[in-house]
């Protein structure tokens, strides 16, 4: 029952922080507001900012969000998961293809991209995994989405949670659950 109870423990939202984009101060600024409004989850993906101001970032995301019993993972940098606390590892997609074993950490999530990817994910012992870009996104410019048709088809009846991912709204809860 451990997995299915894990399952059921994951959030309808699942934040990524951008302050490599946006800044320090104005993503924390933005992180502690939806907070208050009752964020939970939040992926630190922040490969762009430099070392020690991306260790100093995440460890403040940390301590922010395990300050309302939210839950955080390190999008493919394992030490610095550790290092900082956080709950678990969120891996790339070219990470997932290239590991051979589940990291030892308590949350382990994906980003897949189609098929092969939901499958690795699934043989690795994933918690779960995004499914995107759903739609067209600036993280991805230029890059067409899959759309909902094809998200569906890949996540509907899957043996493990698939979050969409991409040009996603709160309006889009709905459409994404009705796709599995």
């Amino acid at each position: 029952n451990a997995p299915i109870l894990k399952a059921l423990s994951l959030p309808l939202v699942y934040a990524i922080t951008h302050a490599w984009e946006t800044g320090v101060e104005p993503a924390l600024a933005r992180l502690d507001v939806a907070l208050r409004c009752g964020l939970k989850w939040v992926q630190i993906r922040e490969g762009s900012l430099d070392r020690p101001s991306r260790h100093a970032f995440a460890a403040e995301v940390v301590r922010r969000v395990h300050a309302v019993e939210g839950v955080v993972l390190v999008n493919s940098d394992i030490p610095l998961a550790r290092a900082i606390g956080a709950d678990g590892v969120h891996l790339s997609a070219r990470e997932l293809m290239a590991t051979s074993r589940r990291p030892e950490v308590e949350w382990c999530g994906a980003s897949c991209h189609d098929a092969a990817e939901l499958a690795r994910a699934v043989d690795l012992g994933a918690d779960f995994a995004v499914l995107g870009p759903v739609m067209e996104t600036p993280s991805h410019a230029g890059l067409p989405g899959i759309g909902w048709e094809r998200f569906a088809e890949l996540a509907r009846d899957g043996p493990l949670p698939i979050l969409a991912l991409g040009g996603m709204r709160f309006s889009d809860l709905d459409r994404a659950r009705a796709c599995g």
